[in-house]
């Protein structure tokens, strides 16, 4: 078993960077990240409980949040017309419609089930690192987590599928819908300006970047010990994200945001995926037995969104593209919500990626937001 913190790092980053690099076909990486350390624990090869996985958690959270959100373009996000910040709102309480309705069938089994929802609402209304974000913050129990991986992917890719299938009946749903063109939408003949890849620095610049962010958000988890916590929701890892997540935007009104062009976003989702193979290292593969009854309730609730997604379309006049555009940013992100909206219209990937983006900024908000709202409903539930 390997034991050695150095020789154990070793062995996250073989399998982050074997993951990345190879770019197995038929599952997304962040699910090869968590399920490959998951396999080698069960096996006895990595150990199941390390002081480095505490310290990674701690330093490579607000490091890779600060990576991803360094680039954001704020003035673009204000700049969206008001029906297409609809739509991304609809979408959101879509999220949380679903999470509601499917929550009191399983909350019986699991008592913990309210963390573990909250997860998913964070990453269904942003992305994997926010639902990391609210993991740490709430401290999800890892034989929770280990479903909610499963369900967040198998279920964020049928609806991509979903999404793209339905964009041969455009002309139709937009008749239905009596859509209206959006206002204010920015447009590209080509890969839209900020698209993860777009540009890239070399190696001594991905390293530079690494470094300073691991420096950073040391910084952060050791600034938020001096800030008072008030249970269960505001702790010290909640206090870390908000550092990580309100410098970084600041950061990103200066001549800061440049470093997103010399690779800070690839830099910061290979921190995210190194992240999850210490997450990973911990769970056991056992606790996959519940999987199934999980993607039954997650195709319930992602049905839930699409309910509430079409409706605000109807009555706010919302066209396909944009609202395929939304819900993708919501149970997607940033990298799949610009390829559905270039289905849909090719000029309109820009927008898929900025409502991803500003998903990206609330998602852990939302998560804990929700979380609190199933704690109080389970409650109710039991009074």
């Amino acid at each position: 078993m390997i034991t050695h913190p150095a020789a154990l790092l070793l062995a996250l980053a073989c399998v982050a960077a074997g993951a990345a690099a190879f770019r197995v076909k038929y599952l997304p990486v962040p699910l090869w990240c968590y399920f490959i350390p998951t396999a080698l624990s069960t096996a006895g090869v990595l150990p199941s409980e390390s002081p480095l996985y505490g310290e990674m958690s701690r330093t490579l959270l607000p490091a890779c949040l600060t990576l991803l959100l360094i680039g954001t373009d704020l003035p673009a996000l204000a700049a969206l017309g008001p029906r297409a910040l609809i739509a991304m709102a609809a979408g959101a309480l879509g999220i949380f419609a679903g999470g509601l309705a499917t929550y009191p069938l399983a909350a019986a089994r699991f008592p913990d089930l309210w963390k573990g929802w909250g997860c998913l609402a964070a990453s269904w209304t942003g992305g994997s690192a926010n639902m990391i974000s609210v993991k740490e913050i709430l401290g999800t129990p890892e034989e929770l987590f280990s479903n909610l991986i499963i369900m967040d992917a198998m279920v964020a890719y049928t609806w991509m599928a979903f999404l793209i299938y339905i964009s041969r009946y455009q002309e139709t749903l937009d008749r239905y819908l009596k859509a209206r063109p959006l206002e204010h939408v920015p447009v590209s003949e080509g890969r839209p300006a900020g698209t993860p890849g777009s540009r890239r620095g070399g190696v001594p610049a991905y390293a530079g970047l690494a470094l300073g962010s691991l420096v950073i958000g040391r910084f952060f988890w050791t600034a938020s010990g001096s800030l008072p916590e008030f249970e269960p929701a505001v702790n010290r890892f909640t206090w870390t994200v908000i550092l990580a997540t309100a410098v970084p935007l600041a950061l990103s009104l200066t001549p800061a945001r440049k470093l997103d062009g010399l690779g800070a976003g690839r830099t910061g989702n290979f921190l995210l995926c190194l992240l999850l193979t210490s997450i990973g290292a911990r769970a056991d593969l056992s606790a996959l037995l519940h999987s199934p009854a999980f993607l039954a309730l997650g195709f319930v609730w992602v049905a839930a969104h699409g309910i509430v997604l079409a409706a605000a379309g109807r009555i706010f006049r919302i066209p396909s593209a944009a609202l395929a555009a939304a819900s993708q940013a919501n149970v997607g992100g940033p990298v799949s919500a610009p390829i559905v909206a270039s289905v849909y219209d090719p000029r309109l990937a820009p927008l898929g990626l900025l409502l991803a983006i500003l998903g990206g900024i609330c998602g852990t908000y939302a998560g804990l937001i929700f979380s609190e709202i199933c704690r109080a409903s389970g409650n109710l539930i039991k009074f």
